[in-house]
C-alpha cells in the first residue's frame, strides 16, 4: 500500500484512510525509536508482542435476538477443539390474558423455532436438508428466568420434567412449510407428546384448582409455567450448531385443540409467544484439551472461538518506553494458520475488546468509532483476506485511538483480546503467533511530542 502521508499529526484516525508502509528496522522499541527526532514521524514493524491463547470470559446472553443450540466435537480427529455444546432456556408471554377454552379437547402441544438464515455451524451450506441428523431434547423449568436479570453463558436454571426426548431431525433453514394455507418462514416444529407434555397441554387447556389464575396476567402465567430448556440429547452424535431465532413470530409454542360446542369439532389454537414480555438466555459449555491454553514455549499457534470458547489475548509489554507520543496508525496484522474446513469455516470478522476496570471486556474504541462513523466495520477492519489469489489469509485492524490510550497508561492493561464478533457467533480461527514462521506485525506510525 503506498499513500502520501499529510500531517498525520491532526488526522483524525476514524475519518481518516491513510497507511504507511515504509519501515524502520529499529532493533528494539522503546530503545532506537525514543532517539529519533521530537518533529519527525517515525514508523516501525518491529514492536514487541506476546500472543497467548485463554479461555474466554462468559459474557451476557440473555434476551439477544439470536439463540443458538448444538454440539460438536472433534477430539477423536485432530484432537484440538474439544467438544462445544450450546442450548437456550426461554419463558413465553400471553398475548391476551382472561383466556378460557370451554367445550374444548386437547390436541397437542408444539415448539416452532424459526431459523436464521445464516447457515449452520458444522455444515455444507449447499446441503439442504444436512446430511447428518440431529438430535434435542425439551425440559421443563423448575426455577424462574428473572425479568430484570441480565444473565451470562455460564448459568444454569433448574429443569424438571422432560416434555420431549430424542427429537431427531435434519436440519433445513430453506424449507418452507405451509401451515392452514399459510406459507411459513423455513423452521423447527417439535411436537412435545411424553407424559409430561400431555399433561401440561391437558392444564394449559381446562386449569383446575388453583391453576386457574394462570391466565389472569404474564406474571402468574410465568409464575406457573416457568418456561423450557432446549438442548442437544447426551450422547447423541450432533455436530451442528444451529443459529435460531428469539423474537421471531414463528418462534412460540403452539396450543392445539379442537372446539366441540353445537356438536362440532372445529380445530383451533393459541400461542404464547416469546417477544416482548419474554425472556430468551443461550448457555454454551467446552472440554478443552490442555495443550490449547497451557502455552508453552514451543506453541506457535493461538486459538480464538466463538460461543465464549477461546480468547487471544495480546500483551504489548514495552509500551510504555516510547514515551510522550501520538499514535498516527496503528495497523496489527495477523497470518491465519488453518482456515478450517468447509463444514467448520473460519469467522468472517475478528473483533478486539479491552479490559474494563470491573475486569469486563468491552470493544475497543476503534470499533464503536467506525460504527459511529460510517456504520459499519471499515475503518476498523478484522475481515478475512487473502493475499494476491496465494492461499495465504490474514486478518487485518486498525486500533490508533485504542493503542494510544494504552501507551497513555489509560487502560487496565497494555493488552487486547481477540474474539468472534458477537458470543453467539460459533465460528473459530487457528492464527501465527509470535513464535511462528510469519508471526504478527504491528505497523506503528508516530510522533513525538516536543519537551518544553
Amino acid at each position: 500500500m503506498n499513500t502520501t502521508l499529510k500531517s498525520l499529526l491532526y488526522v483524525p484516525f476514524a475519518v481518516g484512510l491513510l497507511f504507511v508502509t515504509s519501515c524502520s528496522k529499529s532493533s528494539e522499541l522503546g530503545l532506537s525509536l525514543v532517539e529519533q527526532s521530537q518533529s519527525e514521524i517515525i514508523t516501525s514493524d518491529t514492536v514487541s508482542m506476546v500472543l497467548t491463547t485463554i479461555e474466554a470470559q462468559a459474557t451476557e446472553t440473555s434476551n439477544r435476538s439470536l439463540m443458538v443450540c448444538g454440539a460438536y466435537s472433534d477430539m477423536m480427529s485432530a484432537a484440538e477443539w474439544g467438544d462445544v455444546e450450546a442450548s437456550f432456556y426461554l419463558n413465553f408471554r400471553l398475548p391476551i390474558t382472561a383466556v378460557t377454552f370451554p367445550n374444548s379437547v386437547f390436541d397437542s402441544l408444539v415448539l416452532t423455532f424459526a431459523y436464521e438464515n445464516f447457515g449452520h455451524y458444522g455444515e455444507l451450506l449447499i446441503n439442504k436438508p444436512t446430511q447428518a441428523t440431529q438430535s434435542w431434547e425439551v425440559l421443563r423449568l423448575t426455577e424462574d428466568i428473572l425479568e430484570s436479570e441480565l444473565y451470562t453463558s455460564d448459568v444454569s436454571f433448574a429443569t424438571g420434567d422432560y416434555l420431549k426426548t430424542g427429537f431427531e431431525f435434519n436440519p433445513n433453514d430453506t424449507l418452507v412449510l405451509t401451515l392452514n394455507g399459510v406459507e411459513t418462514v423455513p423452521h423447527i416444529r417439535i411436537k412435545l407428546d411424553d407424559a409430561a407434555a400431555l399433561a401440561l397441554g391437558q392444564t394449559l387447556l381446562q386449569p383446575q384448582g388453583a391453576d386457574t389464575a394462570i391466565y389472569e396476567s404474564n406474571s402468574n402465567f410465568k409464575d406457573w409455567f416457568k418456561g423450557v430448556q432446549v438442548r442437544p440429547t447426551p450422547g447423541y452424535n450432533n455436530n451442528t450448531i444451529i443459529r435460531l431465532l428469539s423474537k421471531d413470530p414463528m418462534t412460540k409454542l403452539t396450543l392445539y385443540y379442537s372446539d366441540t360446542s353445537n356438536g362440532g369439532s372445529v380445530q383451533n389454537t393459541f400461542d404464547f409467544l416469546t417477544n416482548e414480555d419474554a425472556e430468551i438466555v443461550s448457555t454454551f459449555a467446552h472440554n478443552h484439551p490442555v495443550a490449547l491454553t497451557d502455552n508453552t514455549v514451543s506453541d506457535t499457534i493461538v486459538y480464538v472461538q466463538g460461543l465464549d470458547g477461546l480468547h487471544t489475548k495480546i500483551d504489548f509489554p514495552y509500551v510504555s518506553n516510547l514515551g510522550d507520543i501520538i499514535i498516527n496508525k496503528a495497523e496489527l496484522v495477523f497470518q491465519v494458520a488453518d482456515t478450517g474446513t468447509q463444514e467448520y469455516p473460519e469467522p468472517i470478522i475478528i473483533m478486539t475488546k479491552i479490559r474494563a476496570d470491573n475486569d469486563d471486556l468491552g470493544y475497543i474504541s476503534d470499533v464503536t468509532t467506525s460504527l459511529n462513523n460510517i456504520g459499519s466495520y471499515f475503518l476498523y477492519g478484522g475481515v478475512f483476506e487473502e493475499i494476491n489469489d496465494t492461499k495465504t489469509y490474514l486478518y487485518r485492524i486498525n486500533f490508533a485511538e485504542q493503542m494510544q490510550a494504552i501507551v497513555d497508561g489509560n487502560t487496565k492493561e497494555s493488552s487486547i483480546y481477540l474474539t468472534t464478533p458477537s458470543a453467539l457467533d460459533p465460528e473459530r480461527i487457528k492464527l501465527i503467533n509470535q513464535l511462528g514462521s510469519k508471526p504478527p506485525v504491528l505497523y506503528l506510525t508516530y510522533t513525538k511530542v516536543p519537551q518544553n
